[in-house]
């Protein structure tokens, strides 16, 4: 299920919604950013296991905490939410770069 329109933040929009069985909340822009995810329109994103939010299982503000998820899952949740607002896909290995 794609994600939904939640309301207007000082620039941007709010996403919300259930991908995959997971939470995310994503931060979108009208135009791609070399900020964003697969240098996209997300300059925020996390994912978490449900709606509760208590923890994250992964967290990108403008680069990713740490580093980009391993788990296949936790990337094919972020690939749908990538696809969905640049329709194109993450280049993994670049991300790893950040």
């Amino acid at each position: 299920m794609p994600l939904e329109y939640k309301r207007p933040l000082y620039t941007g929009d709010i996403f919300e919604g259930e991908i995959e069985g997971f939470f995310v909340k994503a931060h979108v822009f009208s135009e791609p950013s070399s900020y964003g995810i697969a240098k996209g329109r997300i300059s925020r994103l996390t994912v978490y296991p449900n709606k509760q939010k208590v923890f994250s299982l992964a967290n990108f503000e403008r680069g990713w905490d740490g580093k980009p998820p391993e788990d296949i899952m936790i990337r094919a949740v972020i690939a749908v939410a990538v696809e969905q607002f640049d329709n194109k896909a993450v280049d993994w290995t670049f991300e790893a770069t950040r």
